[in-house]
């Protein structure tokens, strides 16, 4: 008897649950021709893109902000990434989204999520040897039955044309982020990552774009980038989909509705 593929199965039954390219992947209404990267245009109008980040971290600031935001000033000395960028900020949709490419495993997700990474590194302006991602333990890999932050940088690495390489491995199986308050975090991912040896000549004096999900504390990609900086690396940059907000949520609603992302 064939063994099943009870992997590809799943995927199957979800493209046909959440077929791909005929509704907006933020709201479900249909698509016509003038969509973008299978999003709608009234999403497009009202998604919380982040236009001016801070230069360090990649999280929204006041237009009138011209230097890094309260939190990066605070930890500044302490972060191995050289810079970050995000697409959207973490909330409303963005976050349904995010939920539905994570915990519902709807793998496609990943083409049009790697899209707007994509975009976001060319209009950065960055120079990079390689891409990598954050890893996943093998055992949580298994139950998720794949690394949605590596499928989102091979996305980007085939579109800008910039190699992946696998050269971080996870290797404790620590508590989960979203968890943990702030401190938890930074303690959580204390050598959780090890850097694979294989490629350490590859790396050396190289620049590295690491790629997330999501940017919350920055614990996980800064300890990423502390093992990419020890084994060599020259410079660390982040890309994440989405950047969470550690204030007041209406306070960012009253600046997006003003556009002063």
């Amino acid at each position: 008897m064939k063994k099943i593929d009870w992997k590809k199965l799943k995927e199957n039954i979800l493209d046909v649950i959440y077929p791909k390219h005929i509704k907006c992947i933020f709201c479900d209404e249909e698509l016509n021709e003038d969509a973008h990267n299978d999003t709608c245009v009234e999403c497009l109008h009202r998604l919380p893109f982040i236009m001016h980040g801070c230069p360090k971290c990649g999280g929204i600031i006041d237009d009138n902000n011209t230097g890094v935001c309260d939190t990066c000033k605070r930890n500044m000395n302490t972060y191995y990434f050289d810079e970050a960028k995000s697409v959207f900020v973490y909330m409303d949709e963005v976050v349904s989204l995010v939920h539905n490419y994570k915990i519902k495993n709807i793998r496609y997700l990943s083409e049009p999520i790697g899209k707007y990474l994509a975009e976001r590194f060319v209009t950065w302006g960055i120079n990079v040897d390689y891409i990598t991602a954050v890893p996943l333990h093998e055992n949580r890999e298994k139950q998720r039955w794949f690394n949605q932050a590596r499928e989102m940088a091979l996305v980007v690495s085939e579109l800008v044309n910039v190699p992946y390489i696998d050269c971080v491995k996870k290797v404790v199986d620590n508590k989960r982020q979203a968890s943990l308050d702030m401190n938890e975090r930074k303690t959580n991912v204390i050598d959780a990552y090890k850097f694979d040896s294989g490629y350490k000549d590859r790396i050396k004096n190289k620049n590295v774009l690491l790629i997330d999900d999501v940017f919350t504390t920055g614990a996980t990609t800064n300890e990423v980038s502390k093992v990419l900086k020890h084994a060599g690396a020259k410079a660390v940059f982040i890309l994440t989909f989405a950047h969470s907000v550690l204030g007041d949520f209406e306070n960012v609603r009253q600046k997006l509705s003003n556009k002063k992302l």
